[in-house]
């Protein structure tokens, strides 16, 4: 033991943290965080775009069922909503004639211009109405990717975050889209390098879309996080081993263990979509699945809690 005197604030310090009363005190201060994120496997059909009321009306009881879920499989509220790819992207449908979306399904390559001029009419609506539902809901919301064109008049596959307040806080742009979005749309891509994570209750989040899940350069290009979540359209078959070779594949070998894979379901413009949404974990031993949905049916949605 040194000799050297302690001074009294130094003494007061060493009775309050050897205090119970105080130990106590500075635990009921300092709770454990967890995340709460709830998936939607949300169904698509020109029904649902046929305007904007029942665009919203769709989504608002996608909602309605997911809180319904999270409030009975868990203690915590929820943190983040998850849509898949292209949740928006039809959204443009509700300006057009039905003659114009009938002529749009059958040639969407000769009618870009027609394409164009929806987006660029919906993307305003887009952007309004997940502002207004995130802030009267009280939790951020990943509202899967809509179509927009940027400034030079290109068409992107853009994913869009919205804070609890309503504010429009992060964007991501599909790097490797798929061929019929080059040869419909001549879709413009974006980079790797531009992609960045996001934070939801203290808890980091990277982002893949779609095709670019099963690119192994976003194994190096993502930082550590404590969720990776993939978004998807497939209009490919359902198959337990084509999905395996996305998240499932990539998850060991990048710096984060946790995974979530959303997809879209329905049947739109002669597309149609089918794919499980599902949670997995790296165990550093083995990938696996914790929770997966039915991948056929459509509006199913899923809850999955990191303390």
């Amino acid at each position: 033991m040194t000799s050297a005197k302690l001074n009294p604030g130094a003494i007061l310090i060493i009775f309050m943290l050897f205090t119970p009363g105080f130990l106590f005190a500075r635990a009921a201060a300092e709770p454990e965080k967890s995340l709460t994120i709830g998936a939607v496997q949300f169904s698509v059909s020109e029904e649902v775009y046929s305007s904007i009321e029942s665009f919203r009306s769709a989504v608002e009881e996608s909602l309605n069922k997911l809180e319904i879920k999270a409030a009975s499989s868990s203690e915590s509220s929820l943190n983040l909503a998850v849509f898949p790819e292209y949740t928006s992207a039809f959204l443009g449908l509700s300006f057009l004639s039905p003659q114009e979306v009938k002529s749009l399904a059958a040639d969407t390559a000769d009618n870009r211009s027609l394409v164009g001029w929806a987006l660029r009419m919906a993307e305003p609506r887009v952007i309004s109405i997940w502002s207004e539902i995130a802030r009267e809901r009280g939790y951020a919301i990943l509202a899967g990717t809509t179509l927009i064109l940027d400034n030079e008049g290109n068409i992107r596959n853009r994913a869009l975050l919205f804070s609890p307040e309503g504010e429009l806080i992060w964007t991501q742009d599909k790097v490797f889209p798929g061929a019929p979005e080059v040869e419909l749309l001549n879709l413009k891509t974006g980079k790797i390098s531009d992609a960045r994570p996001f934070e939801i209750n203290g808890f980091e989040i990277v982002t893949t879309i779609c095709r670019d899940t099963y690119h192994q350069e976003w194994e190096e290009a993502l930082p550590e996080a404590d969720l990776w979540i993939d978004i998807k359209a497939n209009e490919l078959p359902f198959t337990r081993e084509y999905y395996d070779k996305a998240l499932p594949e990539r998850l060991p070998d990048s710096p984060t263990n946790t995974g979530l894979t959303v997809s879209l379901s329905g049947k739109i413009l002669g597309f149609s979509f089918i794919g499980s949404t599902e949670s997995l974990i790296d165990d550093g031993i083995s990938s696996r699945i914790i929770e997966t949905s039915d991948p056929y049916k459509e509006n199913a949605v899923l809850i999955l809690n990191i303390p």
